[in-house]
């Protein structure tokens, strides 16, 4: 049984990724569930966490890529799946160096988190090719380049 913590400072999303756990009640245990990444480590020693369902951006502004990155440190055998809804270009890049094992996106998952669940304690590495597409005015954030994207704010 892989018990699994959620960071996520969304109401709805918490309550979506606790209904896939339990339509996976034979292989998922829900662990907990928080607003803020600065609290994971501290759910992680009070618990056992095999799994995080980690937002990039949670609650009062703390970063679950910081907080990967410490728990990493802490608890190298706790897996990470960094998930987000902004299709920030940096996000992929940063989640990777704070050492996550997979990331999805909420909305432009093209996979679904179960199935991402399943792979990444697999020990596989799950990661989109690149951010979604985006509107950005009257352009999409295809015809951009990284810095340009950066400059704009995506």
């Amino acid at each position: 049984m892989t018990n699994v913590l959620i960071v996520d400072d969304e109401r709805m999303v918490q309550e979506l990724f606790r209904h896939y756990i339990e339509t996976a009640a034979d292989r998922y245990r829900l662990a907990g569930a928080i607003k803020g990444a600065a609290n994971a480590e501290l759910a992680c020693l009070r618990a056992q966490v095999d799994l995080i369902l980690m937002d990039v951006c949670t609650a009062d502004n703390e970063s679950g890529l910081a907080a990967a990155a410490s728990i990493k440190k802490k608890y190298p055998q706790v897996k990470i799946i960094m998930v987000t809804s902004a299709p920030e270009v940096s996000f992929l890049k940063k989640a990777r160096a704070a050492g996550a094992e997979s990331f999805w996106y909420k909305e432009a998952g093209t996979e679904e988190l179960l199935s991402v669940m399943d792979r990444t304690m697999a020990g596989e590495h799950v990661w989109p090719a690149a951010a979604p597409v985006v509107p950005v005015g009257m352009a999409s954030s295809a015809d951009f380049t990284p810095t340009e994207l950066k400059v704009l704010g995506y």
